[in-house]
């Protein structure tokens, strides 16, 4: 009789950690959503913004070591000047901001480079966009 006490407690627990584990990946799950469906908005870039874009990707996001320091690109890495723009479509705000969250398969551009936040990807895309439309100098 004990036994089966022990035996429907830990099943209890068990069913009690895995609700747990359900409702903490359905919460994750739906802020990742909702994190997507927010499409950057270029009216949104402040002058800090841009300011803190610049000195991510010239530290922590390590973009100037392949786009180099004033956005020229190099033999790596496509200018982020005005240009014919290929994997950021158009060179919209939205689009940078993609290639700078999700990369771009089979070349060195990763997701998030240098480990940067959500947060600083887009203060990274507001700096490439102001200085790609020639609102601010690189």
């Amino acid at each position: 009789m004990q036994q089966s006490d022990t035996q429907r407690a830990a099943r209890a627990m068990r069913w009690a950690l895995l609700s747990a584990a359900m409702l903490m990946l359905t919460g994750a799950t739906a802020f990742a959503l909702r994190q997507q469906a927010a499409t950057p908005d270029p009216s949104e870039i402040t002058p800090a913004m841009v300011d803190l874009g610049r000195a991510i990707f010239h530290g922590q996001g390590t973009c100037f070591a392949c786009h180099g320091g004033k956005l020229e690109g190099s033999q790596i890495a496509p200018t982020l000047m005005p240009h014919k723009w290929r994997d950021a479509k158009n060179g919209d705000f939205a689009e940078i901001f993609r290639v700078a969250t999700h990369g771009v398969p089979s070349t060195l551009m990763v997701a998030y480079p240098g480990g940067i936040s959500p947060a600083q990807a887009k203060a990274v895309a507001s700096y490439v966009w102001s200085v790609s439309t020639g609102k601010v100098k690189p």
